[in-house]
């Protein structure tokens, strides 16, 4: 059953059809397999007991609740899913538009612009290098990184959440110092050479030890952008998974009790006198053995004085919740992801209804990689006094592209939005000129294939 759950798994999750339906024995045996909890009392190396004392003040202690995420994510492979479900929603398709065009605007300054901008942000690869930032948010909610690049290349830097603290808000969007204090000596060249010369400056004592690296050389995303802390989203479920792994435990000494037997074995005594056995010790203890060797392990053998023989069950028959059951459905409210989601018995209509829920999440961090990127843009100079530009991400997500590109595409037909139907079907700016030169003055397909 377990690996037909698995293959029926990995088939929903590469069609994009997430019907969970198989999810809870598969979430349910890894996580018994391995956890520690009730052994240990630790989450990898973190203790619960710290654990709740900073879920109870997270604004002080939200790098406890960090660093226990992130042992989860080791220590349960389906904590690691259901985080990822989140992180591989997104799909990253943008486009540009132009706004505050004024009346003196020059139409060829703002198609080189345009094709300059369009072409920069193509070298920047932000579909992958805000994927891998997407890997990180769900289980940290926080994402600081550092810009390196160069006339080629563009790459973000994830740095330890550890070493930084948000300090300020610029254009709508954190901005973090860094400690230069907690930087490794050994370790300084893995940094930016703008982080080189700072660390060199606070050795000198130019400076201290919390430095402020240029805003268009940071990026600060926060998943639960409502609180200035970081706070996992899924935090919550460490103690439902403790509370799981109890009721398994739980369950099983249940079973184990429930099939445990006892038989009564009369001893007989001497009518005459009180309480005296007619079989010596050592005989009783001879045949108690041999007795003994006869039965299996689930089953005892209590020997009395001048009592009938009769077998005795410890099965209670009066508790019949399925404490396992609830318990699963408690992650999942505590994670905040419908039941539905996992229950083969949803109707198709509450499917949809349910992932568009969960993809608010994403819609939301979209919002602030605009932002970034907006701010990119203004602070690169690329807009200018007569026409701005503007970046932006569909609300697309694996689950629901169909129907998006489909709503896209018949606005097209109409001559409204063409841009964002391009946009639906993962095409840049930048590569729809490349494709149209391609399609139209290098192969003319029109006139050769058509």
């Amino acid at each position: 059953q377990q690996k037909a759950d698995e293959a029926q798994f990995e088939k929903n999750v590469n069609e994009g059809k997430i019907d969970f339906s198989n999810f809870r024995r598969i979430m349910l045996k890894d996580i018994l397999n391995n956890s520690e909890l009730i052994e240990t009392g630790c989450i990898g190396k973190v203790k619960l007991e710290d654990v709740q004392r900073a879920m109870e003040h997270p604004q002080h202690a939200w790098r406890v609740l960090v660093k226990a995420s992130t042992s989860l994510m080791h220590i349960s492979p389906h904590y690691y899913r259901l985080n990822s479900l989140f992180a591989n929603m997104a799909l990253f398709c943008w486009w540009i538009d132009l706004y505050d065009v004024r009346d003196n605007a020059n139409v060829e300054t703002i198609k080189k612009q345009y094709g300059t901008l369009a072409a920069r942000l193509e070298n920047m690869h932000l579909k992958h290098e805000f994927s891998k930032i997407m890997r990180t948010l769900p289980y940290q909610d926080v994402y600081y990184g550092l810009v390196v690049e160069s006339s080629t290349d563009f790459f973000l830097q994830k740095m330890d959440y550890r070493l930084y603290k948000q300090f300020q808000v610029q254009g709508g969007l954190y901005n973090f110092r860094l400690n230069l204090s907690g930087i490794k000596p050994q370790e300084l060249d893995a940094y930016p050479d703008y982080v080189q010369a700072a660390y060199a400056d606070y050795l000198e004592g130019n400076i201290g030890q919390w430095y402020l690296p240029p805003a268009d050389k940071q990026i600060c995303v926060k998943m639960n952008s409502q609180w200035t802390y970081p706070y996992p989203m899924l935090i919550n479920m460490i103690k439902d998974i403790f509370d799981l792994d109890t009721y398994k435990k739980l369950k099983l000494q249940s079973a184990r009790t429930d099939n445990y037997k006892a038989i009564l074995v009369e001893v007989p005594i001497d009518e005459t006198t009180v309480d005296k056995p007619l079989l010596s010790p050592d005989t009783l203890s001879l045949f108690a053995e041999i007795n003994r060797e006869s039965l299996s392990d689930d089953i005892g053998m209590i020997h009395t004085l001048g009592s009938k023989g009769e077998a005795i069950s410890f099965k209670d028959s009066t508790n019949t919740r399925n404490n396992v059951s609830d318990a699963i459905d408690e992650i999942y409210n505590s994670a905040g992801v419908s039941n539905e989601l996992f229950n083969s018995s949803s109707t198709a209509t509450a499917m949809t209804y349910m992932v568009e829920n969960a993809s608010g999440f994403v819609y939301d961090v979209y919002r602030q990689f605009e932002r970034w990127v907006n701010r990119y843009i203004k602070l690169r100079r690329f807009n200018k006094p007569t026409f701005k530009f503007a970046f932006y991400l569909l609300d697309m997500t694996v689950f629901n592209r169909d129907t998006v590109s489909k709503r896209y595409k018949e606005s097209a037909a109409m001559g409204v939005g063409i841009d964002r139907w391009l946009a639906s079907l993962d095409m840049t700016p930048s590569r729809t000129l490349g494709s149209y030169i391609v399609s139209k003055d290098i192969f003319d397909f029109h006139n050769n294939l058509l």
